[in-house]
């Protein structure tokens, strides 16, 4: 774990990055973005690789957790990947949203060092903005997990097509299909996904 205090301007929570890398385009997301977490995070992540089981039944919430861990923690353990970075969070917030918590106190910390901070839980995100909005000079947006596609979309490096498919299967697979959870999916997200969705999945 490169645990080098190093800060992107993207920093993402567990959950998210569970949902993002169940998709068919982690792997060009890997490549492309810059994304930070906090060592909450990594470690919330490393528990439930121990603690799912690998032979869960393909399409249950304990294979989708296994999988999305295992996969979001690569880059994160890679040595000489320095584009995705994990930062110590003081004091460490412990229970049960301790990984949220521990993206909140990063960003008030160090408010100015972030552009977006990528998590779905409402609550969470409305705190966060506040405490952008309660920053000077800062432009820092809360965005939920789908905003983390849409910049590997703005970067170039996939189609409008394969963008809108990727987040249908992350909304279906992270059961984020309640109308406040769709809404909140496609905030902030310029693109039309009509033409590839279907209409229960997009606002």
């Amino acid at each position: 774990m490169a645990d080098d205090e190093k800060r992107h301007p993207v920093i993402v929570d567990t959950d998210a990055l569970i949902a993002v890398a169940n998709t068919s385009l982690w792997p060009r997301l890997r490549k492309t973005l810059n994304l930070t977490t906090t060592n909450v995070c990594y470690h919330e992540l490393e528990r439930h690789v121990r603690e799912r089981s690998e032979y869960a039944p393909d399409g249950t919430r304990e294979r989708w957790i296994h999988e999305g861990s295992k996969n979001a923690l690569e880059p994160f353990d890679d040595d000489l990947n320095d584009s995705f970075t994990v930062v110590t969070c003081v004091p460490r917030p412990h229970g049960e949203d301790a990984g949220e918590k521990s993206i909140q106190t990063e960003i008030e910390q160090h408010i100015d060092g972030y552009r977006f901070a990528i998590l779905m839980d409402k609550h969470g995100r409305r705190s966060i903005n506040r405490a952008f909005e309660d920053g000077e000079e800062t432009t820092g947006k809360a965005v939920a997990p789908t905003f983390l596609l849409y910049l590997l979309l703005d970067a170039g490096e996939c189609t409008v097509g394969e963008f809108c498919q990727a987040c249908g299967e992350m909304l279906r697979g992270e059961g984020w299909t309640g109308y406040q959870a769709i809404r909140a999916a496609w905030d902030a997200i310029p693109v039309d996904c009509s033409q590839y969705l279907s209409d229960e999945l997009i606002p």
